[in-house]
């Protein structure tokens, strides 16, 4: 019997690419509006400070940070970053945080496990401060039973130390939970790993069917 759904965030609950694409589109007008910058300069920068970033920092939630990422881009373009980073920074996030909405029947599957008694916990890569910024832009911090973020566990999925995490926080055995999520090594096989049912959402088709079919796999298990 399942008695908690561990779901992910970015891209199964909301569609995080196009924001993210959009976002960094107006960081990037942004910038070379106030620079002597060429678009293809600052990408080039930026490509090579998140680099950088997630070189020196390897598999942890701060090798997300956006600040950092934007931190490094000004450096290679041999600007001082404390004015601007910040501005960058908030731009990026300010941007997703007003657009972002619920995948279509993500509402409704919270719903469902509500009424069915099944506890519903995030478990996401990033930060905590952000992720917590994104349930409350999404309307559901009323609907999830706890988050776990890479930055708390301390390692990113798939790890089994994040999903063991989750666990504990649940106070469940493995098998009575589920995972589900958008990517098939760090949502499912991590999952798998940590003994867990694992469910992949794809992001790339109709969102509302798959809600739907993975509510009725969960009602009937």
């Amino acid at each position: 019997m399942i008695r908690a759904v561990i779901i992910d965030l970015d891209d199964t609950l909301y569609a995080f690419a196009p924001l993210d694409e959009e976002a960094r589109r107006l960081v990037r007008e942004y910038l070379c509006g106030q620079l002597p910058v060429t678009a293809q300069r600052y990408e080039e920068a930026f490509a090579a400070g998140r680099r950088e970033t997630k070189r020196r920092l390897g598999d942890v939630a701060a090798s997300h940070n956006r600040m950092l990422y934007f931190q490094k881009t000004l450096e290679n373009l041999g600007v001082n970053p404390v004015p601007m980073s910040l501005k960058l920074y908030e731009l990026y996030w300010g941007t997703i945080l007003h657009r972002m909405r619920l995948n279509d029947g993500a509402r409704e599957f919270l719903d469902r496990m509500r009424e069915r008694g099944v506890r519903v916990m995030i478990c996401t890569d990033l930060t905590a401060q952000i992720q917590h910024r994104k349930i409350e832009a999404l309307g559901i911090a009323g609907d999830i039973a706890g988050l776990v973020t890479s930055e708390e566990a301390g390692r990113e999925k798939p790890s089994p130390e994040i999903f063991r995490l989750c666990l504990d926080k649940l106070g469940l055995p493995a098998e009575e939970v589920c995972c589900i999520g958008d990517s098939p090594a760090r949502d499912v096989e991590g999952a798998h790993t940590a003994g867990m049912r694992a469910m992949l959402f794809r992001p790339d088709r109709p969102s509302a069917p798959q809600f739907a079919r993975m509510a009725e796999m969960i009602e009937t298990d």
